[in-house]
């Protein structure tokens, strides 16, 4: 890891602020530089990704002073050249970033989706400033972990690469499917927990937010248990669905109000499930009722990936489009991404406006 690295990792840049503090704007691309002494100048660059890359040139030959990079000058002039280019790097740090839980962009938005479906956040249970900002998820009915996000090197997995730093999250799985989740190039037998149960999923977004979340999901409710969820307790959903992949009106009437829909996560026959039309109607359509669970059904598209299905009945259409997002945010929902868990106060209060 680098010097810019080892300043920025798990911090976010703030465009806005990077004007304010002094850099220049040219093609999406942010620039700044600033004399360390009379011999040496910064050069630092904000790309069009939002990575900062920086460099110390020696003025008087206008060369990249490569010295800096060798940790094996410690001390002495050297050693006061890199102390006064990290205090740079940490002024703009300090000035212009923000700082992020974990490094990943994917390991921070799936932080977010779990806050919102679950109402669960991270704990840092560790202790070693190697580790300490690995961030576990653990149900809180019995503070059973079912997630694990790590950033380690990736040579842990594959044996093969040097020197990439990646975030990874554990998590437990079906044992019977074992064999077809590693066929995934993004998924490997879990590090440091046992290699049968969990899996290290890498949060690069090579798999996207929800497939990520339909693994977390399946662990989390295998870490709650058969007994804990009664038989005849019902659970409330708020369901995303987008017009432009899936017509769900044209699918009731084929199928005579009673259609097949993804399954996330565990679901009850008698769960209620309020669909949430997208834009261009951008508000709640119909209210379902879960009628049958776990389905078999494997499709992968570049919109959606199912393993299974669930089958919804409809038991009402709204004949208005009051039912808006904005109306949801007044109930307390923040975020219709996924399934949204919901509980029997807020789903009373969106029967009263149906």
């Amino acid at each position: 890891m680098n010097i810019e690295e080892e300043i920025f990792s798990s911090y976010q840049v703030n465009k806005d602020k990077l004007l304010s503090y002094g850099f220049n704007l040219f093609k999406d691309v942010y620039t700044y530089q600033k004399d360390i002494n009379n011999d040496f100048k910064a050069l630092i660059v904000v790309d069009e990704n939002s990575v900062l890359k920086g460099k110390v040139i020696e003025k008087a030959f206008d060369e990249e002073f490569i010295q800096l990079r060798n940790e094996a000058y410690q001390g002495g002039f050297i050693g006061e050249i890199r102390e006064a280019y990290k205090d740079l790097l940490i002024d703009i740090r300090n000035n212009c970033f923000t700082k992020l839980v974990f490094i990943s962009q994917q390991a921070n938005r799936l932080m977010k989706i779990i806050k919102e479906r679950y109402n669960e956040v991270p704990d840092h249970p560790f202790k070693d400033p190697h580790i300490k900002n690995y961030g576990v998820y653990r149900y809180k009915g019995n503070d059973k972990w079912y997630g694990l996000v790590m950033n380690i090197n990736k040579s842990n997995l594959d044996k093969v690469s040097k020197d990439i730093y990646i975030d990874v999250i554990n998590v437990r799985i079906d044992e019977n499917n074992r064999e077809n989740i590693l066929k995934n190039k993004s998924i490997y037998p879990s590090y440091h927990m046992n290699k049968q149960k969990w899996v290290s999923i890498v949060l690069d977004d090579s798999l996207k937010d929800e497939e990520v979340m339909n693994y977390i999901d399946y662990s989390r409710n295998f870490m709650i248990g058969k007994n804990e969820r009664k038989d005849n307790e019902k659970h409330y959903y708020i369901q995303p669905c987008n017009p432009k992949y899936y017509d769900l009106e044209s699918a009731f009437k084929r199928d005579n109000g009673v259609t097949g829909w993804k399954q996330s996560r565990k679901v009850n026959i008698g769960d209620i499930c309020y669909m949430y039309i997208a834009n261009p109607v951008g508000a709640i359509k119909y209210k379902c009722e879960v009628v049958e669970t776990d389905i078999p059904y494997e499709f992968k598209s570049k919109e959606v990936s199912m393993t299974k299905l669930m089958k919804i009945k409809l038991l009402k259409e709204v004949n208005h489009n009051e039912i808006t997002f904005k109306k949801l945010k007044e109930l307390g929902i923040s975020l219709i991404r996924g399934p949204v868990s919901i509980d029997k106060e807020i789903a009373s209060k969106i029967d009263e406006l149906l």
